[in-house]
Parts: structure tokens; C-alpha cells; sequence
């Protein structure tokens, strides 16, 4: 999950009501945020990526108004007409071909507000961005612009000079030679032409999606910006600039519009027009188990920040636009809850006639469970989500796990295929708790065969101690299973890369393989930062361990 950093001295400053340190930090929770970490001067806060407006403090801020019924009704967002125009070449059809931007004049950037604003450009092109490939911001400083401004394509001999550079490069030399170009260049490699984004005088403002020209770079001395948002999806363009730009207005900008000429159509932007959904009354009180009357509704959504006008039985409730994350009648009952309070909800057992037993195969994971804690197991639940980076640390083949596409987050970018990286995470995390740690974890894990996904039950142990070698593993296996069911295993010798070569094996049960063993390497250890051995066992639990 993102965090950001807020400093107890600015966001006091954007209240527009009067609340202690800790009645503050009690209250925010029930806005769906958690707290990480409390300092003296500021805390973190852990949002959702769907979230991107609680990127900064300005967005928080914002939320807590409403929340705290500082503030009852607001004004829709401004823009001022700007004749400035962005004329989009054709050639760009074929690449990048939706562009949206903004200019927000006479704003007050401190070095905070800019680290903030750099926080909330990452969010987006991680969020709904899709790590740039889908969307990917610009911010300059306006004052150098030289307007028009076009946005074309250019060969891979094209210079210019990058951000923070001060020798041009080609855009071929981005591409292959830095941090961005190596991280992003492959969401333009089906094509040999690139997006570039110039003034009238070929100053270069952008290569989206890679990387901003050092011509209109940002400083504490900036007062007006312009905003580019260049995209493959038009409507996700709109949505991230109306993030940006409703809290640059919430910070004390002045947002101007922009001109944008196609080939065959011209508009406007940005869009921060509110929308609109109607919410069934019904549906919301048979969710919530709650019965409120129509006004007191009205009253909760607008602590959420949202108007509403009554229709009969149902509310026509008018979302900003920076909501984006609204997209059914359910997300409209979660916000009318946050203002209703979580805190005034009663837990209550649902109603039923049928009589609930565990299954067969409940009772064996349970039977599992028992086995492992008696042998002096702990058990932990982790995500069946895992990062990019977790498998590369372990050495577990990428294309062996399936990749979500829609991710909203770095950190649930694939399915496991195995749950021993999310095991040594977890170790990593308990790197100060005494020693020895034993863990274990029974969950699903998924792998990927061609087009072909299939999922399993695992279960996995970790030891962990300074003497922690493979015999030990090996001999907790050996009494798990005879415990458990009587079975009987085989341990013959077999190489893999998480393991210490030599010290591994595979594990066979009626010389079937259900898993592996061995001692993790000291190269894996050493990248999770831990400072002990560790060794593992991870099998499958189908038909030869538990029987359905």
C-alpha cells in the first residue's frame, strides 16, 4: 500500500476547525485510512491505491473538513479560460494518442509541497497510470513555455536535454542508457517513432512516457504550472488530471484551462465537472443493517464530501470529480457509512435457518494446523498477492506466476506460485523478535501452464535459528507427516535456485513429487536483510496428504 508523510504543522493549518493531536489521530481511521508510524512532528498514512487524492496533505485535509463538519459547503472548482493551445500531430495516433493539461497559476511551492506533488504524480502513474503504461504525468514550470505547444512524433535520433542533465542526449540514449529509459522503454517498443511534447521554439517539455526535459524542471521559486497528462486511455487521462488539478486548487492554485486540437476534434481541458449516480435507499439500508431517514443519509454523504438531491425513494448523489473510484451503488453505501461513523455501528449475527458444520476437508487443515503448533509452529496468513521484486529476491520464475493486469499496486503485481518468498518476508519483518522462529503457512498458490492457470493448497515451514540446517527440516517433516496421516516420504537430492545447491531435495510421497526441502541460500538471505540460516519445506497438499 502507498503512504505519505503528514506533518502535523501543515495539515493543522488546513483545517478549518479546532481538534486536539489525539482526537485526530483516533478520528482518521474511520476515513478508511491507517496510521503507520506517529512522530513528534508528523505521522504516515497508508491509503488505498484507488486513493490517489490522499496522496497529500491538501487531500486529507480536504477529507477531514467534510468529516469533521468543519466545513458543510464548498464552492465547485473554478477554471479560468486560457487561450493556450496543444495541437496533437496525427502521427501520434499510433503511439500515445490522448492528451489532457492544465495550467495552475500563482501556487506556492515550498520543498514539502513539491516532494507531495512528485508523491501524487508516482501514485497516479502507479495506480491507475498502470506504471506509466497507460497513463503518464508531466509537471513544468509554465514561465518558460513559449506557446502553442505540439505534441508529435520524432525518430530516435531526436535530442534534447533530459531532466536534471546538462548535455543533450538522444532519445535512443534515454532509452538505452538510463535508470527511466531502461524501466519504461519497453511500453514504446512496438513502434519507431516516439511521443514528444515541444513549444514553439522546439523547446522540449516532454518524452512521455519516460522522462521531463530539463527546460521546464520545477523549483521552490516556480509560481505557475503546467500540467500534461498523455495517455492510451482518454477517459483515464481526464481522470488523473482532475486529481492533480482539483488539489493544486485546494492548495491556493488558480487552474486555467487548455486548448487541445486534434486532427478532427477539439477540447477542453480539464474537466471538474461533478457527476452524478443515484443510490437506492432500500439497497443501502438492507446492506448496512441500519435504517436512517432520508435526510440523515443526506447528512452522512455529505461528511463524505457529497451532495445529494432527494428523488422519490432514491438520492441523485453528486460525486467530484476527483472520485473516480466511484463506480456502483456499493461505493456510494461505503462513503455514506464512513459519515454515518463506523464507530456508531452495532455488530449484529445474521439471521438463518440452516445449520453450518465444517467440511471434511476444513477439519484436515485444521488437523494440520493442530500437528504443526504441537511440533512448535506458528502459523502466519499472508497475501496470495506478491511483488515483481519478492520473486526476482527468491529466484522464482516470473512467467511460472500469473500477473494480475489491473494491479493498483507494485506490491500485488502476481499470483504466488509458492509461499516461502512471502515467508522469508515475513521473517524479515520479525528480524528483531527472539530466536529461533518457526512458521508456517497454509494457503492457496497458483500456477501458470501456457494459457492455463491452476490453483493449489499448499503448506509451507520456515525455520529459523543460527544453526538451522536441513536435517532439522527434514526431521520436522518427517514428524509432521507421520503425525498427521502416517505418511512416509523420500528425500532425494535436487537443485534449486533458492536453495544451497547440494543442500535440497525433493519430496516424494509413493514416488510422486508433492514438494521441496532445503536451506535457503545465503545470497537470498542476505537480500530479505536477515543474518541467520534458514530452511524450508513447502509441499503440495492434494490427494496423497489430504484426502477429499
Amino acid at each position: 500500500m502507498p503512504v505519505v508523510t503528514i506533518y502535523f504543522d501543515r495539515i493543522y493549518s488546513m483545517l478549518k476547525g479546532e481538534i486536539d493531536r489525539d482526537e485526530l489521530l483516533d478520528k482518521i481511521p474511520y476515513l478508511g485510512l491507517d496510521i503507520e508510524e506517529i512522530h513528534e512532528s508528523y505521522f504516515k498514512l497508508e491509503y488505498n491505491p484507488n486513493r490517489p487524492d490522499f496522496s497529500t496533505d491538501y487531500g486529507l485535509a480536504r477529507a477531514l473538513n467534510a468529516f469533521l463538519e468543519f466545513e458543510k459547503s464548498w464552492p465547485d472548482y473554478n477554471i479560468t479560460k486560457n487561450d493556450l493551445t496543444i495541437h496533437v500531430d496525427q502521427s501520434i495516433k499510433n503511439v500515445r494518442p490522448y492528451i489532457t493539461s492544465a495550467i495552475v497559476k500563482n501556487i506556492i511551492l515550498d520543498d514539502e509541497s513539491i516532494r507531495q506533488l512528485i508523491n501524487m504524480q508516482e501514485d497516479l502513474h502507479n495506480g491507475i497510470g498502470r506504471k506509466r503504461r497507460k497513463v503518464s504525468i508531466g509537471i513544468h514550470n509554465f514561465d518558460v513555455i513559449k506557446p502553442p505547444i505540439y505534441y508529435k512524433t520524432v525518430d530516435k535520433t531526436f535530442s534534447f536535454v533530459p531532466l536534471n542533465n546538462k548535455n543533450e542526449s538522444t532519445i535512443h540514449e534515454i532509452l538505452t542508457e538510463t535508470d527511466t529509459g531502461k524501466s519504461y522503454g519497453g511500453i514504446l517498443s512496438e513502434s519507431s517513432l516516439y511521443p514528444i511534447l515541444v513549444d514553439s521554439s522546439n523547446g522540449v517539455l516532454s518524452f512521455p512516457p519516460i522522462i521531463n526535459g530539463d527546460l521546464t524542471r520545477l523549483t521552490s521559486d516556480t509560481k505557475n504550472l503546467f500540467i500534461d497528462v498523455t495517455s492510451t486511455n482518454l477517459e483515464s487521462a481526464h481522470d488523473a488530471l482532475a486529481v492533480l488539478t482539483s488539489s493544486l486548487s485546494d492548495a491556493g492554485g488558480q487552474i486555467e484551462s487548455v486548448n487541445v486540437n486534434y486532427s478532427d476534434i477539439s477540447i477542453v481541458t480539464p474537466d471538474l465537472s461533478n457527476t452524478s449516480m443515484v443510490m437506492d435507499l432500500n439497497y443501502a439500508k438492507s446492506l448496512l443493517g441500519i435504517n436512517p431517514t432520508i435526510n440523515e443519509v443526506q447528512a452522512c454523504l455529505l461528511r463524505s464530501r457529497m451532495k445529494s438531491i432527494i428523488e422519490n425513494e432514491t438520492l441523485k448523489v453528486i460525486i467530484p470529480r476527483y472520485r473516480f473510484d466511484i463506480l456502483h451503488q456499493v461505493d456510494l453505501v461505503e462513503e455514506l457509512v464512513i459519515g454515518y461513523g463506523l464507530y456508531n455501528l452495532s455488530p449484529t449475527i445474521p439471521k438463518s435457518s440452516l445449520v453450518g458444520k465444517t467440511n471434511s476437508v476444513q477439519k484436515q487443515l485444521d488437523s494440520i494446523r493442530h500437528t504443526l503448533t504441537g511440533l512448535g509452529f506458528n502459523e502466519v496468513k499472508t497475501f496470495s498477492l506478491i511483488s515483481k521484486d519478492l520473486l526476482k529476491r527468491t529466484k522464482i520464475p516470473i512467467e511460472s506466476s500469473p500477473r494480475i493486469i489491473d494491479t493498483k499496486s507494485n506490491e500485488h503485481e502476481f499470483l504466488r506460485s509458492s509461499l516461502i518468498p512471502s515467508l522469508l518476508s515475513t521473517l524479515s519483518k520479525n528480524i528483531n523478535n527472539e530466536y529461533p522462529q518457526k512458521i508456517f503457512e497454509m494457503s492457496e498458490s497458483f500456477q501458470k501452464l501456457g494459457t492455463k492457470i491452476t490453483e493449489h493448497m499448499n503448506l509451507a515451514m520456515c525455520i529459523a535459528h543460527s544453526s538451522a540446517n536441513f536435517t532439522e527440516c527434514k526431521s520436522n517433516l518427517v514428524s509432521f507427516l507421520r503425525q498427521y496421516n502416517k505418511i512416509e516420504c523420500m528425500t532425494p537430492s535436487k537443485s534449486y535456485p533458492i536453495f544451497i545447491d547440494g543442500r535440497s531435495a525433493d519430496i516424494l510421497v509413493n514416488d510422486s513429487k508433492v514438494g521441496i526441502i532445503g536451506e535457503i541460500s545465503p545470497e537470498i538471505i542476505q537480500s530479505f536483510s536477515l543474518r541467520t540460516p534458514i530452511t524450508c519445506f513447502e509441499i503440495n497438499l492434494d490427494s496423497k496428504i489430504i484426502s477429499t
